[in-house]
């Protein structure tokens, strides 16, 4: 018996060898498909939505636009028979174009195309790349534009090496539509810097230099900590807590922290820096917790306060004066509970926030963190660097 149904499996397993397979249309043509008809255009930035009425037939299932774009490349676009439009995208230029626009049925076959004509709006990386400034900053460069559209784009930021070759040092994507990096860790030196925007579409700006050529990086150090230390104000939270200590958040050690008590967010503490400074920036830590960051009672939010004179030990907020507010955000942008090794390794470097390259000297630094990642009412910071440049 057995021998019986293993000649029926292998002889099933022949047939279906022999069988050659064939890719039939889901159903069987109805004959070609009617036009479009109706059609309007709207230009937009760097292209244009081509609405337009669909044939009355049950056949229908699409409508394609095929054109090409600036850089030569040939784009296809599609939308189903429920929507009567469709967005063009990818032009860096304000000259006549055309889409061939094509009904497609359910046997997939084609109408004859119905060509339209239409001349794009200014594109989003045309206008950004026209706000591109860059200036000197602390240990180099300060790059800043502005994106009215909030593209996405990809902008590439570039400096001099030693033998005076541009190099590409950082690339960022964003669709902020007003944004600002800085390229570290120059001498002040004049030293050549430049930026290049791109879109998703294979356009690119020339490459864009300051106005001047080369600019002088301003002097940046880190701050010693040996001349700092944790100032402790009526209005203050305690770190002292499940092995925190105050000291430990300017101990240049990542492994301490300073841990305030339950319910004491937003908790916040002084540090007078022991000199005057103009500052650049600030360098918040996080704790390595459970074997990952962005979690528990890790800074997620927190503000920053300024003082150049000594304050009152009540901790007198009218004394101080908010410079910024800052946030802690993944680079990977995965949601809560999820880290990325580059999340990970941007918690390894810290988290920098600038400050404005007009703030005035000061010597004392308040800091409130006002939330954390795993939404505790208490919070852990593991390190704050602070940079700048000493005034005498």
């Amino acid at each position: 018996m057995k021998t019986k149904y293993l000649k029926l499996i292998t002889l099933a397993l022949i047939v279906c060898s022999c069988s050659e397979k064939q890719l039939e249309p889901i159903t069987a043509s109805l004959g070609k498909p009617g036009v479009v008809t109706e059609v309007q255009v709207k230009p937009i930035a760097g292209g244009a939505i081509v609405s337009y009425r669909i044939p009355n037939s049950e056949d229908i299932l699409a409508v394609k636009g095929v054109y090409t774009i600036t850089t030569g490349k040939k784009m296809e676009t599609s939308a189903s028979f429920y929507e009567n439009k469709l967005t063009i995208n990818g032009y860096n230029d304000t000259l006549s174009h055309e889409v061939e626009l094509y009904t497609v049925n359910r046997a997939q076959e084609l109408s004859d195309p119905v060509k339209v004509t239409f001349t794009p709006l200014e594109s989003s990386l045309n206008k950004t790349q026209k706000t591109v400034s860059i200036i000197s900053d602390f240990g180099g460069a300060q790059f800043n534009w502005r994106n009215v559209d909030k593209a996405p784009l990809t902008m590439e930021f570039l400096a001099q090496d030693s033998l005076g070759l541009m190099q590409t040092m950082k690339i960022i994507t964003t669709e902020s539509d007003s944004s600002r990096q800085s390229l570290r860790g120059y001498q002040p030196e004049p030293r050549l810097f430049a930026a290049i925007v791109r879109d998703n579409y294979g356009n690119a700006s020339d490459t864009i230099y300051p106005p001047e050529g080369k600019i002088i990086p301003l002097f940046e150090e880190k701050l010693d900590k040996r001349k700092m230390n944790i100032m402790k104000l009526s209005s203050d939270a305690s770190f002292t807590n499940w092995e925190g200590m105050d000291s430990y958040i300017i101990d240049d050690d990542h492994d301490t922290f300073g841990h305030s008590a339950n319910s004491s967010v937003p908790a916040t503490f002084t540090v007078d820096l022991g000199q005057m400074v103009k500052l650049s920036r600030i360098v918040m830590f996080q704790r390595f917790f459970s074997d990952t960051y962005y979690n528990w009672g890790n800074p997620f939010t927190f503000t920053v306060y300024g003082c150049d004179k000594k304050p009152s030990q009540d901790g007198n907020w009218d004394e101080w004066t908010k410079i910024m507010d800052c946030e802690i955000i993944k680079p990977s942008g995965s949601p809560s509970g999820t880290v990325t090794d580059e999340d990970i390794n941007a918690a390894k470097e810290g988290h920098e926030f600038a400050f404005e390259l007009t703030q005035a000297p000061l010597r004392y630094i308040r800091v409130t963190i006002n939330s954390t990642f795993g939404g505790t009412t208490f919070t852990h910071p593991a390190e704050v660097d602070f940079y700048g440049e000493a005034q005498e």
